[in-house]
């Protein structure tokens, strides 16, 4: 037993290969942008790693660990690369197939779809995500076939450091917006799997009604488009919120299921294992491939082939085995928060739920303990992602799992064989309506456990807690099998890390002028920063967008607000950061301290000085100047050529040209040009770098991306 204890990765090669190219491909974009904090991370855990793997003479475990990170950076790039798709620089004709996936705004004026079978301008081309401005929500259906003449943005995978899952997931580099009186109807065609979906709805909807035939949809195949708010906001609450993603819960009730009835029937051997291959590879491509899913499937497989050959099964191996697959698959799911809690739900199972289990049957009987333990190591797991999407964690969420669980695990199997069965004989639509009030009962459940005042609110965890973390319940389980003195130097460097980087922040520094641009599709935010330590912003974008970006750029206090793009500007964005002033032009929008300014005069504010830009007595653009550093911010509106050429012979440092492509050689010559979309003319665009931050040293200008 010693030697054993001995060994960290404990005969797990693929388990740790897998963390190693997850670790790579999440980390590598923050490692070449230079972002501090991931390089020091990385490197510091790669050095301890080193310093153990010699220590314990595990050179072996090292080369593969090592080889797999340097893999998975290189893998990063081939994942970018093939999310990449062409620039449109102008109006393109589109047409395209409507999935089934139709989800319809809240004040219903729009519908968002995800366009397949894409062709832009006769060449075919990948998916696009399209908003389409409707009057009312019985204009389209799955599988119609349209065609339109609209722009064509590229969909960004990052946005200020937040990857963008659903565009990766649906495999949409493109993004555009339609009116109804543009698009024209040319037939109507679905997939197998489409059709699939739309008849099992139907049978749905029909026995169940259309509020929990919508929660059958979401824990049967994964579509939660039609989920009433108040159920989704309920189960997110409560902390159940799982149950409406297909994940290894689902898949192994199924299992089990299929298991029952082949057993009945005496299938064994080969033919059984190769049932449940064909069976788990249909429902895969049913409920479109998710991540979940395969990894769900691929451990199932490996458990049942592990049982047919006689050979032992690993828990935490096949994890690692199920999750270099899906990464070779489709790369980027690394940064896919649906995929980490996936596997760290399930990690967290596997780690804490045995060492737990031990703790809590010395209180509770057997089915209790296990049931809590599975809850509380679950939990753990996802924790930090929790944090990140809902801010919250409800500290009854174990008692829920633990009331609800059993519920659905009598729920699920029965809906999901009473769905074939009512579809093909009506009769068993009595099945369905049993599990609806079986639904509806865990949404009582749920709505009465989320109304708990006993809601912890949490900020996003740093990298280094998260770390931290995890190492942490790690060791604290049997299957890190360390001596205690290796617990100790573990334990004591993440402490140190992040006494290190809790510090940091507190250290001064001498401020350093700079110029951010952000643009998030609908809105574009400019941040200025100068030598005095003061800041404003051009545009307000949205709250939440406009606060990651200030976080980007360790900006804590914003003097002023300037509004250009009237549809851009949030007032409530003002109100809620605490913003003193609000300038802009024309007539008032109803902020407390809005001032109102006159075209082509010059104001000064906290080291700023700034005028905006008129034609005609129309506004055109801002003009600022701080520290020596002159910019200029042009609205997204049509400016005419004897304006772009007067504004042209000023000397400006920067000049922002957001959408509109075509001014940029109107400044290109002098001037440092930065555009929201386009790559073809500017010095820096969101397209080719993402979202920018410039740090102004006299007429030095250095630049880093901010996402």
């Amino acid at each position: 037993m010693e030697a054993k204890e001995k060994k960290l990765f404990h005969s797990r090669p693929l388990f740790y290969s897998f963390l190693a190219m997850l670790l790579a491909i999440s980390t590598t974009k923050f490692l070449f942008d230079g972002q501090t904090k991931y390089i020091v991370f990385v490197v510091a855990l790669l050095a301890v790693l080193t310093v153990y793997c010699f220590w314990s003479k595990s050179f072996l475990s090292l080369i593969l660990i090592l080889a797999f990170f340097l893999f998975g950076m290189g893998w990063f790039y081939v994942g970018v690369s093939t999310f990449e798709g062409n620039v449109y620089s102008s109006t393109c004709h589109v047409q395209g197939r409507i999935s089934d996936d139709i989800s319809y705004s809240s004040y219903g004026n729009s519908a968002n779809v995800v366009l397949k079978d894409v062709y832009i301008n006769g060449e075919k081309e990948s998916n696009i995500k399209l908003q389409i401005y409707i009057e009312n929500q019985n204009q389209f259906s799955a599988g119609d076939i349209i065609e339109f003449d609209a722009e064509v943005d590229n969909a960004q995978l990052f946005s200020l450091g937040q990857f963008n899952n659903s565009y990766y997931r649906d495999r949409t580099p493109y993004t555009s917006q339609v009116s109804i009186e543009d698009v024209t109807l040319l037939g109507n065609d679905l997939n197998f799997d489409e059709s699939f979906r739309l008849e099992m709805k139907d049978v749905l909807y029909e026995h169940m009604g259309e509020r929990n035939g919508a929660v059958a949809m979401a824990v049967l195949f994964g579509d939660k488009s039609e989920v009433e708010i108040d159920i989704y906001e309920s189960y997110r609450t409560s902390g159940i919120i799982h149950l409406l993603t297909v994940s290894g819960l689902h898949v192994s009730f199924l299992i089990g299921l299929l298991g029952f009835f082949l057993k009945k029937l005496k299938v064994k051997g080969i033919l059984n294992f190769a049932i449940c291959v064909i069976f788990l590879s249909l429902y895969a491509y049913i409920c479109g491939f998710a991540p979940s899913i395969l990894r769900a499937g691929i451990m199932g497989l490996v458990l049942l082939g592990a049982k047919l050959s006689g050979k032992c099964y690993d828990n935490l191996t096949t994890l690692g085995l199920a999750g270099i697959v899906i990464l070779l698959v489709s790369p980027l799911s690394a940064l896919d928060l649906g995929f980490l809690m996936s596997f760290f739900c399930v990690l967290g199972i596997f780690v804490i739920t045995p060492w737990m289990t031990k703790v809590l049957r010395k209180v509770f009987p057997k089915f209790v303990a296990e049931s809590f333990a599975v809850s509380i190591g679950a939990q753990i797991g996802i924790l930090p992602f929790v944090a990140q999407i809902y801010a919250g964690i409800n500290l009854l969420t174990f008692f829920v799992n633990l009331i609800v669980i059993p519920i659905f695990s009598v729920v699920y199997p029965v809906l999901f064989v009473g769905v074939f069965l009512a579809a093909l004989l009506p009769f068993f639509g009595f099945i369905l309506q049993v599990c609806g009030g079986g639904l509806t009962l865990v949404f009582e459940i749920s709505s009465f456990f989320g109304q708990t005042y006993l809601i912890t609110w949490l900020e996003p965890f740093d990298i280094f807690f998260t770390a931290a973390m995890f190492v942490l319940f790690f060791l604290l389980s049997k299957f890190f099998m360390v001596s205690k003195k290796v617990k100790v130097v573990s334990c004591l460097v993440v402490s140190c890390i992040g006494v290190v980087f809790a510090v940091v922040p507190y250290i001064p520094t001498t401020p350093k002028p700079a110029l951010s641009y952000a643009f998030n599709y609908s809105t574009g935010v400019v941040l200025l920063t100068n030598s005095q330590n003061s800041s404003i912003l051009v545009d307000c974008g949205y709250t939440d967008f406009t606060k990651r970006l200030l976080d980007a750029t360790n900006v804590s206090d914003v003097s002023a607000a300037f509004v250009l793009n009237r549809t851009t500007a949030n007032i409530d964005t003002v109100r809620e950061l605490g913003i003193d002033y609000l300038f802009r032009t024309g007539s008032g929008q109803g902020y407390d301290e809005e001032i109102l300014v006159n075209l082509g005069e010059t104001y000064t504010l906290d080291g700023f000085e700034f005028s905006f830009a008129e034609n005609d007595g129309r506004l055109v653009g801002l003009e600022i100047t701080f520290d020596s550093t002159k910019v200029l911010i042009l609205r997204n509106v049509n400016i005419s050529e004897d304006v772009l050429e007067n504004l042209s012979e000023n000397a400006y440092d920067f000049v922002l040209i957001g959408k509109k492509t075509d001014y940029a050689d109107y400044f290109s010559s002098q001037s440092r040009v930065l555009s929201y979309y386009r790559n073809d003319f500017s010095d820096a665009s969101f397209l080719e770098s993402g979202n920018v931050s410039y740090v102004i040293n006299g007429n030095n200008y250095k630049r880093r991306v901010i996402d």
